[in-house]
């Protein structure tokens, strides 16, 4: 019997390129095949199109990006002018809305996809699945950085959406409830959060940066607390002993996970250079390799 397995992709901007080649690396090269994909801000973009099976495509994309075909606008005098008068953001995303409407076709979807988004309103994070009427506007709510691009109205009932990543940078609890034996985990940036050469110079860096480390104390946060439990289960089933949840009552399991993420810092999150992306690109594709390295996958067919 075929093993089911989860993808988790978690934000990451410009450095989603990472996730790009690792994905290719595990699917092409040992076989990995995606039951479920849950994915949050650049994770959400990568997710949608794998769940729809566009891996060419996909790559194609991450080799002609440029930061033109991702945003508008910049930290300047206009915009800054802007903000005073009531604007919501210093960039627009206008191309990379233009991008996604034209490259999604929610029916060619093929796996359990889910798309994670916070709204400014409620507080709360919202999943969305992949048959939702309004799934375009779910992943490019996911997308949004705050400050950096203003927030989506996905419905009249998810209203100012932003990132997912501020409350749920990698979203593992999406994917946990459909019990996979198996979770792989591609994150975008190295366990230390990356270093700068210089101190920000406006609030613009200011507050990117401070979103950066806010992030990846909620990656390391999320995922540490998911492989404490993790290996809880597992010590608990060796000696014939069975954990349950606190709320649901339902029965713990152990899940076998990978977790494939940079040794050092791949650049700037806004950066979309091919110069910058060629590094993510390189990078996703030897770590991959290293993680996945004896891995043997499964007979489909067993």
């Amino acid at each position: 019997m075929a093993k089911k397995v989860a993808l988790v992709l978690s934000g990451g901007g410009a450095k989603g390129a990472f996730q790009c080649s690792a994905e290719k690396y595990a699917r092409e090269v040992k076989g990995y095949q995606w039951d479920l994909i849950a994915g949050v801000s650049v994770g959400a973009l990568n997710g949608v199109m794998l769940a729809m099976e566009k891996y060419t495509r996909l790559f194609e994309i991450w080799n002609t990006i440029s930061n033109d075909q991702v945003y508008t606008g910049g930290f300047n005098l206009i915009s800054i002018l802007k903000i005073l008068f009531g604007a919501k953001s210093f960039y627009g995303n206008d191309p990379l809305k233009n991008l996604l409407l034209q490259e999604l076709e929610p029916d060619k979807i093929k796996v359990d996809l889910r798309i994670g988004a916070v709204s400014l309103v409620s507080g709360e994070y919202v999943e969305f699945r992949g048959d939702d009427p309004n799934l375009a506007e779910a992943i490019l709510a996911s997308t949004v950085m705050p400050i950096i691009w203003s927030p989506v109205d996905v419905s009249g009932q998810h209203r100012s959406m932003v990132d997912g990543g501020v409350r749920n940078i990698s979203p593992i609890g999406d994917v946990l409830d459909a019990e996979p034996d198996e979770v792989v985990i591609i994150n975008c940036s190295p366990e230390a959060a990356d270093p700068l050469p210089e101190p920000p110079k406006n609030i613009l860096q200011i507050g990117t940066r401070t979103l950066d480390i806010v992030l990846n104390e909620l990656f390391r946060s999320d995922v540490g607390e998911f492989v404490r439990i993790n290996h809880l289960v597992q010590q608990a089933e060796k000696q014939g002993v069975t954990l349950y949840h606190p709320s649901s009552g339902r029965p713990l399991k152990y899940y076998d996970c990978k977790i494939i993420e940079p040794l050092y810092p791949l650049g700037e999150t806004l950066d979309f250079s091919q110069e910058a992306v060629q590094k993510s690109l390189k990078a996703g594709v030897e770590r991959a390799r290293q993680v996945l390295e004896g891995v043997k996958r499964w007979d489909p067919s067993s």
